[in-house]
């Protein structure tokens, strides 16, 4: 399961939440307007979805383009419960640094103070070269995006592919290119190239019972880890539990390795080819006779799957 389709299930499953809970209160009016004590979080007004985890100061400096959630989930999720919210990373603006708390600039509300958790700094001046991976956002299009380099012609505003977004995605640009498939310019100090497991915006696979789970990293804290997974959902795990993967795997045709299937499930499969130029990994699909197209560094060798 590719990251792009987390993004697909976290809309949809935020709009069917939106019409229910409308549903529900015009059907239910005598409950309208009493709010359940148990189902809140208590909070003393500041955001803050996640107390148990560190607030560690961020390395960034105002005016640095960053990624975070929505104000208003931060919100919710602070009120109700972050077990209640679905997540997208946004582009956003770093209004100013605090130790715990920084001031981020919204699209509709400026100088907003959320927890340091919830803010991926983008390092500003970044240069790349072909091949590299690198974070950013959908330029084109909004949301979190992993891209591999495909021209750095200008290492500064280099042509990239953005790995997380569906290799066979059915849209199409003005061009005609699906967008899986496009490549775009980005412009200056809107990324920052990926160098090691264990940063922002690289994959883990989370041990869930006998399986494993493909989630994002948000932040590392000491022995525990922010992630972002299926259909949007948030949650914090012990470091022990996350199993890094490689920026870019090691793997050839006809090597066995482990990758992501249905709701981010990790599964046995083979390689079958390797696109070095678009960060792609094609695998067999033991449920279809299509492939499995695989972004670079959602792939492994590691993990002890029956």
């Amino acid at each position: 399961m590719k990251k792009s389709k987390f993004l697909v299930a976290a809309v949809l499953f935020a709009t069917l939440f939106a019409c229910s809970g409308g549903s529900e209160k015009s059907e239910n009016n005598e409950n309208s307007d009493t709010t359940k004590t148990e189902d809140l979080v208590e909070n003393d007004g500041a955001i803050d979805p996640f107390k148990d985890f560190p607030k560690d100061k961020i390395t960034a400096n105002a005016g640095d383009y960053v990624l975070t959630p929505s104000v208003n989930w931060q919100r919710d999720a602070t009120e109700q419960g972050y077990e209640k919210v679905t997540f997208i990373f946004y582009k956003a603006t770093l209004a100013g640094v605090g130790d715990e708390y920084s001031k981020v600039d919204f699209l509709g509300e400026k100088g907003v103070e959320i927890p340091n958790y919830m803010i991926i700094p983008i390092k500003a001046e970044q240069t790349a070269k072909e091949g590299d991976i690198i974070l950013t956002w959908w330029q084109s299009g909004s949301g979190m995006e992993r891209a591999i380099v495909t021209d750095a012609s200008d290492p500064k505003a280099p042509f990239v592919n953005y790995i997380d977004i569906d290799w066979d995605n059915p849209a199409k640009n003005k061009e005609g290119v699906g967008i899986g498939q496009q490549t775009e310019q980005i412009e200056e100090s809107t990324f920052h190239v990926i160098s090691s497991k264990w940063q922002p915006g690289t994959s883990v696979a989370v041990k869930d019972g006998k399986e494993y789970k493909l989630n994002t990293i948000v932040k590392v804290s000491g022995d525990k880890v922010l992630t972002i997974g299926f259909a949007g959902k948030m949650n914090i795990y012990n470091k022990d539990e996350c199993t890094p993967l490689e920026v870019k795997p090691n793997v050839k045709a006809g090597d066995e390795v482990q990758a992501p299937w249905s709701s981010g499930k990790f599964i046995n499969t083979k390689v079958i080819k390797v696109d070095q130029k678009f960060g792609r990994v094609w695998c067999e699909d033991p449920y279809s006779d299509d492939a499995m197209v695989v972004p670079f560094g959602d792939i492994t060798t590691g993990l002890d799957i029956k």
